[in-house]
């Protein structure tokens, strides 16, 4: 089976000397508000530098540029650009992200550390309101790069090694990585697909299926030895991850030979508690095709999916396990996001083919939830990529949230292989994890370009 901002100038009047922002540390999303902070990076830059509320011919309290960085950010292997990642300057090295499932509230900037947020081409433009040595920080989710930059006055190119997500975590270098856990399914070969993106640190649970067709990746970062129940029936094993991968197939599965069919396994009682309660505390939950009744069962009526024979399944206590297909298809896919759409066109891949789904989603459906803070609130699924098929088009990557957690379902293949380079739904799913490893926030509207 094969398996898947625009330049932020802080010189906006509402800026005022002293005043606060709130920038996202992983997608952009920020917010304006006196009361933010807290669970993420919290650097706190003085207000010193070149700044002057009394400057001739500037209103008092807009904050003046000194100068422009400009740059790239890119993936960990190099090539693939990043999207609407966070940059800015600061005076003091960020506060270390919490090594566990954790509540990502927003980056608490001062009106003086300049920052900016990259196009769909990875490029950005910083301000800069003083000159001198100072931090430059590059954040995508929990993907942290953190460099002293001597910054001069002007235009200023910043060095690609400087500004590319790092591969791996290194403290005394400022290297950050998220902890990301995956099991080893049936099919699906996410750790591939991680080894292409320059990703060298994860935790593979479980054993290599009889017959897989070629070797698992290996090495000094990918940590094996442990089965796949201690990571899916563990609150306390899933939550000292920031990402958990459930690809194809982690339940098991079981075939009719005679008709050729499928029937896929399910989460324990057991599983579903603690699968829950990692997501609530904050946790990244990415689950593909054959896994899907994780989802199904834990998190009833975000997703319905269709059965072998194209009959919905609304009611999850029965037909467990019916929707997996005998046969993968490959269908034309439709981006259901603008961010994710103008980001593959930029890399050139606007038309996407989605290759290998094995199951079928009929729809999305609005459910009562609660927010980050406990208030109850309806949780509408985001659909970030569909499937077209008979003139018909079904969901075919749908994300949620769950108080300050994210599930992200994909009814298709992530797709790996050891010597294939990325194709189109690799890219794409790099793109939407680090999209829903979002902090706590809403994005205001971009400010005028200098």
């Amino acid at each position: 089976m094969k398996s898947l901002l625009s330049v932020a100038s802080i010189g906006a009047a509402a800026l005022l000397a002293g005043a606060v922002v709130f920038a996202c540390g992983s997608d952009g999303r920020q917010v304006f508000d006196d009361d933010g902070g807290g669970g993420g990076i919290l650097p706190t830059g003085d207000a010193s530098g070149t700044f002057d509320p009394t400057d001739a011919g500037n209103e008092a309290g807009k904050p003046v540029a000194a100068g422009y960085l400009l740059g790239k950010v890119t993936a960990p292997e190099g090539t693939v650009p990043i999207s609407q990642a966070l940059v800015y300057l600061t005076d003091r090295v960020p506060d270390p992200i919490p090594e566990k499932a954790y509540c990502d509230t927003c980056v608490k900037l001062t009106a003086l550390e300049g920052y900016g947020y990259t196009k769909p081409d990875g490029s950005f433009e910083v301000p800069a309101y003083k000159t001198g040595k100072q931090y430059i920080v590059v954040q995508k989710g929990q993907f942290r790069r953190v460099r002293e930059i001597n910054v001069l006055a002007g235009d200023q190119r910043v060095d690609v090694n400087v500004t590319r997500l790092p591969s791996k975590n290194d403290a005394a270098a400022g290297d950050t990585i998220p902890k990301i856990a995956m099991v080893v399914g049936g099919a699906d070969r996410i750790d591939e697909t991680m080894k292409k993106l320059g990703i060298e640190e994860f935790y593979r649970y479980g054993d290599t299926p009889p017959g897989f067709p070629i070797p698992l990746p290996s090495g000094p970062g990918i940590k094996t030895g442990k089965s796949a129940n201690d990571l899916m029936g563990s609150a306390g094993e899933l939550s000292a991850n920031h990402i958990v991968l459930l690809p194809c197939a982690s339940f098991g599965y079981t075939r009719n030979e005679t008709s050729g069919g499928f029937t896929c396994g399910g989460p324990t009682s057991g599983q579903k508690t603690a699968l829950k309660s990692y997501v609530d505390g904050g946790g990244k939950l990415y689950v593909t095709d054959f896994s899907y009744e994780a989802v199904r069962q834990t998190w009833p009526g975000f997703i319905t999916w269709f059965d072998a024979g194209m009959r919905p399944l609304p009611d999850n206590s029965t037909g467990l396990g019916t929707a997996c297909r005998g046969g993968a298809e490959d269908t034309p896919g439709v981006i259901g996001d603008q961010g994710l759409k103008d980001w593959m066109t930029a890399i050139g891949n606007g038309n996407v083919t989605l290759e290998a789904s094995w199951s079928r989603i009929q729809k999305v459906t609005p459910q009562p939830g609660v927010d980050p803070t406990g208030k109850p609130i309806t949780i509408t699924p985001k659909v970030w990529m569909s499937s077209q098929v008979g003139g018909q088009t079904y969901p075919a990557t749908v994300s949620f949230e769950q108080k300050c957690g994210r599930v992200l379902m994909s009814s298709y293949h992530c797709e790996g292989d050891s010597g294939s380079g990325l194709i189109a739904q690799e890219k794409a799913l790099l793109y939407i994890l680090l999209e829903v490893g979002v902090c706590v926030g809403d994005l205001p509207p971009p400010p005028p370009p200098r």
